[in-house]
């Protein structure tokens, strides 16, 4: 999604009443129109928008104009930062105060978590993922909660009742039915990333799950079906992150834990909130992503396996590392051991492994200076991955074709490429793109060897190719 500022009348203009409310936010911020625009922009950039606004578009905003979503969320996603305190869409001046009230029959129950995420459903489908808002660190302090979820929530004003409930009781077949799927959607998503799965998830959760949760199932079985509603939901969110969609992540991942909360699902709060906390590290807030990894551990751990509980403790360290804090290495010590008490048991979600843990142990030393520990760490991650892990895999020999190439070892960097260029092919994640544009990036400089003259004739030919989804 690409704007341009309002003299590209990419703006939808209203009475020019002047914006009184943005010139006191702007003021009470000391912030200049200018340096508004280019922290807007970097907010549309780190949700996958790109934005271009400047000192000018601004001025037509204090003059009466309203921009399009996202920006009015961008903007008092901006302000909350530097004021340190709440600032919502209406504070700021930017969207209408009113809307026609929903049909008679349509509105949704503010305390009904199924009628809440249904809605999100259905504005990502009609609007699309980037016209949700802004990502919220509001939204962190009580997530879960309805002042949690309210912080990050964009008037939705597009509710439409719930598809009809199945014809018949809804019980056990249908939780193992839903079960089948979570594994399904998962075995998809790790193999061939999630281009081809965060939108049939959607629907399936929209569609399929959502009208049993409504159907009014024994106690038994509602609880089970809310709890594999939350994992389903956990991997729609993580779906979406690996879609470079992260407003649709974090509000997915904010549902699941209210989902599980609804039932006292402790432990899928508790994958959510890790959730959470990835997430909220890889964008780089990290005193938001430590408390989280904290209080997933702390909610959660108990109730979990052990390859779980490894699971939430793996990202604990690495959170606590990215603000260099030694406890880091404790921290993976207690989830190796964990992880040498699992027995088979496994999971469609919150899946973890000796490839997993390696790869953590790989960032904590990074973040610790330990540059040999890294390789070391890459290498074990690679051994020990399924082969079938086609998009993790990806992943790994990228950040060991990055990590070569930042110590000095060209030729090792180009054949971790050539290998990841392998797997490209087969899997569709915005984040592997990601990691080709920048392997032709960093490669660049190094054109005159051979070994990165290849890699790069080969990420040309891929990004130029039919269907490619890197080509500029």
């Amino acid at each position: 999604m690409r704007q341009r500022g309002e003299g590209q009348r990419r703006s939808v203009r209203s009475t020019r009443t002047p914006n009184q409310a943005l010139r006191a936010l702007l003021a009470e911020a000391g912030w200049s129109g200018a340096r508004l625009a280019r922290v807007v922009n970097a907010l549309g950039a780190a949700q996958g928008v790109a934005l271009r606004y400047d000192r000018s578009s601004v001025a037509h905003w204090l003059a009466g104009s309203r921009p399009r979503p996202p920006v009015p969320s961008l903007v008092a996603e901006a302000l909350t930062r530097q004021l340190g305190r709440h600032v919502g869409e209406a504070d700021t001046g930017l969207v209408r105060t009113t809307s026609p009230p929903a049909p008679p029959g349509e509105q949704a129950d503010e305390g009904d978590s199924v009628s809440r995420l249904h809605d999100l459903l259905r504005v990502i489908d009609r609007r699309g993922a980037a016209r949700l808002g802004a990502y919220s660190l509001t939204a962190l302090v009580t997530p879960g909660t309805p002042s949690g979820l309210a912080s990050a929530a964009t008037p939705l004003h597009d509710r439409r009742p719930l598809s009809a409930p199945p014809p018949g009781p809804v019980g056990q077949e249908h939780v193992a039915s839903a079960h089948a799927m979570l594994d399904l959607f998962s075995r998809q998503e790790a193999a061939f990333g999630a281009g081809g799965v965060h939108v049939p998830l959607r629907q399936y959760l929209s569609t399929t799950l959502l009208p049993w949760l409504r159907a009014d199932p024994p106690p038994a079985v509602r609880r089970e079906l809310f709890n594999v509603a939350a994992r389903l939901t956990y991997l729609c969110a993580f779906a979406h992150f690996d879609m470079n969609q992260q407003v649709a992540a974090q509000r997915l991942y904010l549902a699941s834990v209210e989902l599980a909360r609804e039932v006292g699902d402790m432990a899928g709060q508790a994958i959510a909130l890790r959730g959470l906390s990835h997430q909220a590290r890889t964008l780089g807030h990290h005193a938001e992503a430590l408390t989280l990894a904290e209080q997933a551990v702390g909610l959660g751990e108990r109730y979990l396996p052990p390859r779980q509980q490894a699971f939430l403790r793996g990202q604990l360290a690495v959170a606590l590392a990215a603000d260099g804090d030694a406890r880091s290495v404790r921290q993976l010590s207690l989830a190796e051991r964990r992880l040498e008490r699992a027995t088979s048991d496994s999971s469609s979600v919150a899946a973890f492994h000796a490839g997993s843990l390696a790869l953590q142990h790989a960032a904590v030393a990074r973040k610790l200076g330990d540059r040999r520990v890294v390789l070391r760490a890459l290498d074990a991650s690679l051994r020990h991955r399924p082969v079938e892990e086609r998009r993790s895999r990806a992943l790994v020999l990228a950040e060991l074709g990055e990590e070569h190439l930042a110590q000095g070892h060209l030729e090792q960097s180009c054949q971790a490429w050539q290998l990841f260029l392998d797997i490209y092919p087969k899997v569709r994640s915005a984040r592997v793109d990601n990691r080709l544009r920048r392997a032709q990036a960093a490669l660049r400089p190094h054109s005159a060897n051979p070994a990165a003259a290849a890699v790069l004739r080969r990420v040309r030919a891929v990004r130029a190719g039919p269907g490619s989804r890197g080509a500029d």
